[in-house]
């Protein structure tokens, strides 16, 4: 496991719990034009996980030997992952927004949003499971890779990568032709590229070129106000890749790793990215947003953030509690031969 990794996803997650956060904060008379500035670039949160992804699944897979039985174990660890871990958030949002909003079930794909198998957001129960769907193409996609020699792999990915790139580059502009689905793929694959080349980043030298690159690549993110298109991905994408690289980077070399709370607030980071939308719900329609509009400011401040707090320890608490327990003993059944410790590592996958 990779402990920087593991930090760059709390990170990645609570960025996506401020972006949505931000809404209430500024309804209920939030006063901190910094925070709103900053919180406003968190669904870069998303391209971090993108990039995480890619990175996890070759170091999932890449030393494992091209059978059949390793692309099965590889597809049933991650298809547990995703829908043990999403499911019970299906049901309290289903729930809760049967009871509070029940006419915008009028709209959703019930269906397709239980089985992850739509990205319109309009459809979706919880919006955010867009990425969800993207992501369960790609690792069928890793599957595959089985079938292929690990030299054979490395050059696809390679000349998959640089060929999803010219393409974003070659229809730029034209919407139709980009789309989603070639960003999101770019920012997986450039996460696979990072793991294959993983020695290089051992130098502490790389620190600079990728620091500096993360705040020019988020800063032109800012300024060109790239929240969608490929312009997104050659800006907020870059930097999500040279934060993956950071990370790598400051680990590899020894120069700074991640504590154990920081590794277990990545742990439970995927806990944090399908709850917090259930969370917010309870802060708006249970009147906690209008009674802390309702308050002197300072209070006012303090409570909103507090409940962000509050919504971070909710998280790691499920993961403990449930997630984790349920995939490890979904996973037990057909893993007799590996230990508690390697089962609990790969939940961190």
């Amino acid at each position: 496991m990779f402990k920087n990794i593991q930090m760059l996803r709390a990170v990645a997650a609570a960025m996506v719990l401020l972006y949505h956060a931000v809404p209430h904060y500024q309804a209920m008379g939030g006063a901190s034009l910094l925070f709103i500035k900053a919180a406003s670039t968190g669904f870069a949160g998303v391209d971090i996980f993108f990039v995480i992804s890619g990175f996890v699944a070759a170091h999932s897979t890449l030393d494992k030997a091209r059978t059949v039985s390793n692309a099965w174990v590889f597809a049933k660890r991650r298809l547990l992952r995703i829908y043990l871990g999403y499911w019970p958030f299906f049901g309290l949002t289903l729930a809760l927004t049967g009871v509070y909003a029940p006419r915008a079930l009028d709209e959703m794909d019930l269906i397709s949003s239980f089985f992850l198998t739509r990205i319109e957001l309009k459809s979706l129960l919880l919006f955010v499971t867009w990425s969800l769907s993207f992501e369960l193409l790609f690792y069928a996609l890793v599957a595959a890779s089985f079938a292929l020699p690990v030299r054979v792999v490395k050059a696809l990915v390679h000349v998959g990568a640089a060929g999803t790139l010219f393409l974003l580059i070659w229809t730029y502009g034209n919407p139709d032709s980009a789309g989603l689905f070639l960003s999101m793929l770019l920012e997986f694959l450039a996460g696979v590229v990072v793991y294959i080349h993983r020695e290089w980043l051992k130098s502490r030298w790389w620190i600079i070129p990728c620091v500096l690159s993360a705040v020019i690549a988020f800063a032109m993110g800012v300024r060109l106000l790239a929240t969608d298109g490929p312009m997104r991905i050659f800006t907020f994408g870059a930097g999500a890749l040279a934060l993956v690289m950071l990370a790598l980077t400051l680990e590899q070399s020894r120069s700074a790793i991640a504590n154990r709370i920081w590794v277990a607030s990545g742990d439970a980071s995927y806990t944090l990215y399908l709850a917090h939308l259930s969370l917010l719900m309870l802060f708006y329609f249970w009147g906690i947003r209008d009674f802390l509009a309702g308050q002197a400011a300072f209070l006012r401040e303090m409570g909103f953030f507090l409940y962000l707090g509050l919504c971070l320890w909710i998280a790691h608490i499920h993961y403990v509690r449930v997630e984790g327990p349920l995939y490890r003993w979904a996973s037990s059944s057909s893993n007799f031969g590996r230990s508690g410790r390697q089962m609990a590592a790969e939940s961190r996958a």
